[in-house]
């Protein structure tokens, strides 16, 4: 028997803080650098005041010995986050810039896993949403170690297992300048001054590069070009150039000359590595690849402040712990084993000097996709579609990832590998298209 009320009475009782959780409004932008790039970085500093972006510089040495809020956490990447924790509630701040590789900027590393076949299998993956995600929901810390063990973000499949609870919901934009030394601190910098000084009413920023062929192909729809054109729908203000492997046009050289001419974004919809892309003929075999384009032709690449903001809808593009002997392995080149890190695919874009992006987005690891003939609906294709849904004007790239991310948790499911893996290489309070 269908029972039902005809009226509900709801009673809400509300017990306001004892303090405001923001005190102070002094500061929008915080970047936190090792001291060796400060000097680098004051140009940054000065031109975005100049612009209304408040901002502060906070060296790590400052933050571990105390100077500004008393040090909290186990470890220096927990002393970070505690920082920005302070940050926030002291300073008001909105934008997170990290500067430096991991050897000098600490990451998080979070621990996965799975029983697949009677197999275990277990990855780590570095992601820097882990500073982001400053409070639970309960508005306390959110550690990423619940069971307090000392491994964070651990999350089992089908085998045993205590899973850390993690929030994912970021409450301050973030992103990384990944620079390994001074000169590529000071490349970055003056590219992003350059830009937001330069870019405004240029037509070249209207210009939308997709490039993408079969994915998977004889799954049913081509999912790098199907991609490509929800993305172009998403941004009708934008002139889409498509090169697409159904148009003949899908080879590094179209690449190559359509990037020189600027575009204020690009979307590469395929197959990533850590040093580059690639994708497959439309109804093909998945053993051929079309339009490869690696790291080493991005130095080719001068197109001078028309820079984009690039979101690479593939895997691993954003493996920033990338080292020489990665590469060994991968080609099967016997070499000892090196850790000397090599600048990943989507990083190297931004710290190409004089053109390749002023922005990137990438995955960490090994990324999946759901697409149908419906839409994206998970991983990297639900990721970038709410990606470019949250552009507006005067958006910035770190606001468009929160926006997907947020999306994705809201209206799919919290799927951790995901949420996580895909970081913004770039300045996180970029001004997209310029000041005025």
């Amino acid at each position: 028997e269908l029972q039902y009320v005809n009226n509900v009475s709801i009673k809400i009782k509300y017990t306001p803080p004892s303090k405001p959780l923001l005190t102070n409004e002094l500061y929008d932008l915080l970047i936190v650098t090792p001291s060796q790039f400060s000097n680098a970085l004051q140009p940054l500093v000065d031109h975005k005041n100049s612009h209304g972006v408040s901002t502060m510089l906070v060296t790590l040495d400052e933050i571990y010995n105390g100077n500004y809020f008393s040090v909290q956490g186990r470890d220096d990447a927990e002393k970070i986050k505690y920082f920005i924790k302070d940050a926030i509630e002291q300073w008001g701040i909105k934008y997170v810039m990290l500067v430096g590789d991991i050897g000098k900027m600490p990451i998080r590393y979070i621990f996965f896993a799975q029983k697949w076949q009677h197999r275990y299998y277990n990855e780590t993956m570095p992601t820097d949403l882990y500073y982001a995600d400053i409070y639970d929901a309960n508005g306390s810390f959110s550690s990423w170690d619940s069971n307090g063990n000392g491994v964070y973000g651990e999350e089992f499949d089908n085998c045993e297992g205590v899973n850390d609870t993690m929030d994912m919901y970021a409450d301050v934009y973030i992103g990384r300048l990944a620079c390994k030394n001074r000169f590529v601190a000071k490349t970055v910098v003056n590219k992003i001054i350059s830009y937001e000084d330069k870019a405004f009413g240029e037509d070249w920023f209207k210009r939308l590069v997709l490039i993408g062929g079969d994915t998977f192909p004889g799954w049913g729809v081509v999912e790098g070009e199907f991609m490509n054109q929800l993305v172009a729908d998403e941004m009708p203000d934008f002139n889409p150039v498509k090169i697409w492997y159904s148009l003949g046009n899908l080879n590094a050289m179209t690449i190559e000359k359509e990037l020189e001419k600027g575009a204020g974004f690009v979307h590469f919809s395929g197959h990533g590595f850590p040093w580059g892309w690639g994708t497959h003929p439309v109804n093909g075999d998945d053993n051929e690849w079309v339009g490869t384009y690696y790291t080493p032709y991005v130095t080719a690449l001068f197109n001078g402040y028309r820079l984009p903001v690039i979101f690479f809808d593939a895997c691993s593009t954003g493996e920033l712990d990338l080292t020489v002997s990665d590469i060994g392995k991968e080609f099967g080149v016997p070499m000892p084993n090196i850790s000397v890190s090599l600048p990943c695919f989507a990083w190297y874009f931004v710290q190409k000097r004089g053109g390749g992006a002023i922005a990137t987005v990438g995955s960490t690891r090994v990324a999946f996709t759901g697409v149908d003939s419906n839409g994206p609906y998970a991983g990297a294709g639900y990721l970038v579609y709410k990606f470019f849904d949250g552009y507006h004007k005067g958006a910035t790239p770190s606001e468009m990832l929160v926006h997907s991310q947020n999306e994705y948790m809201n209206n799919e499911w919290k799927d951790r590998w995901s949420i996580c893996e895909f970081i913004l290489f770039g300045d996180p309070s970029l001004h997209i298209g310029g000041f005025e």
